[in-house]
């Protein structure tokens, strides 16, 4: 029984060793030739792998997709964002200066790694049927949980939370940040230090 539970442990590190060589082979090919010139050798060139290998962890509209949920979280784990151990203490935070503090590092987090692919899968979307319908579904749950963090402010907002969540949802969007950081110049933090400032100034109550 022993021997048996090793090697399956071992063959699960070794599956998600590949799955994370891959990733990060069609990351590096979506960013540096964008979606539609990337093919499936391309990516298997890129991992070092057989082309087998990379489809077994999906087709390429199925990479794309991971490769962004890995942008917003950091890693290949299968749990939603506010799942996460950081989102849970965010939501359940209610002390305001602790609050804004937090909801800054999660931008930090997010914008580090997020918007490239984000980037890419809207541009990618334009061209494909099924990333245009992917791209609505992210849109929905961002929007979901865009909601779920203006809900936790609740006590402290100064407006319904219908019209506070489609104020930050548009704060919070890739145009904006795409416009600040990539365009302007703004670093993550600069970004993550002006989008805390203006959810406290523009969606709390005043002190």
């Amino acid at each position: 029984m022993a021997t048996r539970s090793y090697n399956s442990a071992l063959r699960d590190e070794q599956a998600r060793r590949t799955r994370a060589t891959v990733l990060d082979a069609a990351i590096r090919c979506f960013e540096r030739d964008g979606y539609a010139a990337t093919t499936m050798k391309a990516i298997a060139a890129e991992a070092g792998v057989s082309a087998q290998t990379v489809f077994t962890q999906g087709a390429k509209p199925a990479l794309l997709l991971a490769a962004v949920d890995r942008g917003f979280t950091g890693d290949d784990e299968d749990v939603p964002l506010l799942g996460r151990d950081a989102f849970r203490e965010f939501i359940a935070e209610q002390n305001r200066p602790r609050k804004l503090a937090m909801l800054r590092e999660l931008a930090v987090g997010y914008y580090s790694g997020a918007p490239t692919m984000l980037r890419v899968f809207r541009n990618a979307a334009g061209g494909d049927a099924e990333l245009a319908a992917a791209w609505e579904e992210y849109e929905r749950r961002r929007y979901q949980d865009i909601r779920a963090i203006t809900e936790s402010f609740a006590p402290m907002l100064r407006l319904d939370v219908d019209r506070a969540t489609d104020i930050y949802w548009s704060l919070a969007g890739l145009e904006l940040a795409d416009s600040l950081i990539r365009l302007r110049g703004w670093t993550v933090e600069e970004y993550a230090d002006w989008m805390a400032d203006a959810v406290e100034r523009l969606l709390l109550e005043s002190l």
